[in-house]
């Protein structure tokens, strides 16, 4: 509405030049209040003025503010009143398309969606004004696409004369057919769209575009958008996920024929290009999908336009458990965070039997809810948490929080031995026993002048360390963890994963069990084979997300076997919710109508080697 309120500015500045200094003055009041908010004020001071002034240059002008005034106030039934009125009386008005842009307004207020669409294509066609204009139709489109049911929409076709909103609505039409996989009425009716003469350039160009798609005359392949950073902080990733993609579709177009095009986006990882482009994306219907985003954050700003715009929205990486509520039209080929930990707890109580946890975690929102996920899974288990400690990332010296666990775990040692010798003792007798207990230690120890290191002690009474960590915060948390003799086992998320870094801890960290998305067997067949073909073609080896694009691609494509060259949006999103169980290079896949990866890896490091435990 701004823009339309600035483009009347302007044209009033120009005419108020021939109205008087006094008329001017009260017309520029009633705008500064307008514009500053003051709606009732604006209000009063149009309805004064008009109620004197029966003619000059700035009548129009007015009446068109205080029709404006009556809808920001909330009184569209009054503004509806004087937007009639005003093209009754003045059908010649430069503000006439202002008047109608209004009175969509009103009608939209007032849930007359028909009318009001029918208003704005008015607007549409009338207005010189270009950016009015182009206002007026996408707030029709945008009623059209998401408000106006089948019926609606045929109603306006019975009654809209105009060629130039006859265009719009059949191709509305046709769009609405696409979607639903009824490929010749929509061709039938975007014909009808390019046959009018009503000049509608803007229809006439996405009927085109879309005509030419579905008659394969400029396209004989199945689109997908790659929306994928090139450029900005996460460019190598990005790069890395297009580069693995672009084997798994060249291998099939090689083998099936030129059926799938691979289309980049760059949304140099900045959240506002991401949103711009995949609006670009979801206009062109030609597009039957969109692969991306990387990060978590801008993939749930996707994952909203997605499902507003009912496109489906594949993100290789994303793992926000959060994302597949927050739209219906989103698939995360990732495992989300908190099915990696309900796989990492469900094994700690199966397989190890484990009963009573610790954790230890850097402080990162990330890691603060995988840490809650985590307790409130153990306690519905019936298991319990002892000790959380939380260390800032980057910090070296993280001693304090392995002390704080050692006295944890040198307590529950003693209340162990205790309770066996009497388990009905309260907590707060077996307080104060080890209160007597700390004291009488510290008597002999000073009589015999004993000193003694509590980093030799074994503390077995925690069961198992939770250690969700950055990968650059391993080799510092390992050594003290070996340093304090904390014996339980140590459980870890996906960024354990580095072979390297396990190399160089293999002394501490022997025995570590942790989830991840993936597992790379080098010894197979499969991989021996992608990454020799990937050398061929990229001339260098590749890594961990150049697999992810490679088997994440590969999956896409096991769910389009078969699928017509054509295929909508719906479709699409239906053959992959459907597509079958699929095992990768590095990555497995089990999706299914829950629209998530469920193919967590729990994987074991022991004596050097990485191996699968599932």
């Amino acid at each position: 509405m701004r823009i339309v309120f600035t483009i009347f500015l302007l044209a009033a500045l120009v005419l108020g030049q021939k109205a008087t200094k006094r008329e001017w003055t009260i017309f520029q009041k009633g705008v500064q209040e307008y514009k500053t908010g003051h709606y009732e004020l604006a209000l009063k001071d149009f309805k004064l003025v008009l109620s004197k002034i029966k003619d000059n240059h700035l009548l129009t002008a007015h009446r068109l503010m205080l029709a404006k005034s009556y809808y920001k106030t909330g009184k569209y039934k009054a503004s509806l009143r004087e937007c009639r009125d005003f093209i009754k009386k003045f059908p010649n008005s430069r503000y006439k398309p202002y008047i109608r842009f209004l009175e969509g307004e009103n009608y939209y207020r007032l849930d007359r969606l028909q009318s009001a669409v029918e208003t704005w294509l008015t607007a549409a066609e009338e207005s010189a004004e270009k950016r009015l204009s182009e206002k007026a139709l996408q707030l029709a489109d945008e009623t059209v696409r998401f408000r106006l049911d089948d019926q609606g929409l045929a109603y306006l076709k019975t009654e809209l004369k105009s060629d130039f909103a006859l265009q719009f609505v059949y191709y509305h039409m046709a769009e609405r057919d696409y979607e639903n996989g009824n490929f010749p009425p929509a061709l039938a009716a975007l014909q009808t769209v390019l046959r009018l003469k009503g000049h509608n350039t803007a229809y006439e160009k996405k009927a085109q575009r879309l005509f030419d798609y579905l008659n394969d005359k400029k396209s004989n392949a199945i689109r997908i958008a790659a929306l994928l950073p090139f450029s900005g902080a996460n460019a190598e990733i990005g790069q890395a996920l297009y580069d693995g993609a672009r084997m798994a579709v060249d291998k099939f177009n090689r083998e099936n024929g030129p059926t799938l095009e691979l289309i980049p986006f760059d949304y140099e990882t900045r959240l506002p290009t991401a949103l711009l482009k995949f609006k670009e994306i979801a206009r062109d219907l030609s597009i039957s999908a969109v692969y991306g985003p990387v990060e978590n954050d801008i993939a749930a700003a996707c994952a909203v336009v997605a499902e507003y715009e009912h496109i489906p929205l594949i993100t290789p990486t994303a793992t926000e458990s959060d994302l597949r509520i927050l739209s219906s039209s989103i698939v995360q080929l990732s495992v989300p965070m908190d099915i990696s930990v309900q796989k990492l707890v469900r094994y700690a109580q199966d397989s190890l039997q484990l009963k009573r946890f610790a954790t230890v975690a850097p402080i990162d929102d990330y890691f603060i809810r995988m840490i809650k996920i985590f307790k409130q899974k153990e306690e519905l288990l019936g298991n319990s948490i002892v000790s959380q400690q939380w260390y800032y990332p980057g910090v070296q010296d993280i001693t304090p929080k392995f002390k704080a666990l050692k006295r944890v775990g040198i307590k529950l040692t003693f209340q162990d031995s205790v309770l066996n010798g009497d388990p009905s003792l309260t907590q707060t007798t077996i307080d104060s026993l080890y209160a007597l207990y700390r004291q009488e230690q510290a008597e002999y120890n000073e009589e015999t002048h004993t000193k003694i290191d509590s980093a030799d002690i074994p503390v077995k009474s925690i069961h198992g360390l939770f250690m969700p960590l950055f990968t650059d915060d391993i080799s510092s948390i390992a050594s003290q963890y070996a340093y304090w003799n904390i014996q339980g086992q140590i459980l870890g998320n996906a960024d354990w994963y580095d072979p390297e870094i396990l190399k160089k801890n293999k002394n501490y960290l022997n025995g570590l069990i942790f989830v991840t998305g993936g597992y790379l067997n080098k010894q197979s067949w499969d991989y021996r084979k992608f990454r020799n073909s990937f050398r061929d073609t990229f001339k260098r080896t590749p890594e961990k997300y150049e697999m992810v694009g490679f088997d994440s691609f590969n999956f896409i494509l096991s769910a389009l076997e078969g699928a017509p060259k054509t295929i909508s949006r719906k479709a699409f999103f239906e053959r992959v919710k459907e597509a079958s169980v699929y095992n990768g290079v590095y990555r497995n896949f089990e999706i299914g109508k829950k629209r998530f990866n469920d193919a967590a890896r729990i994987l074991k490091y022991t004596y050097g080697q990485i191996l699968p435990l599932n």
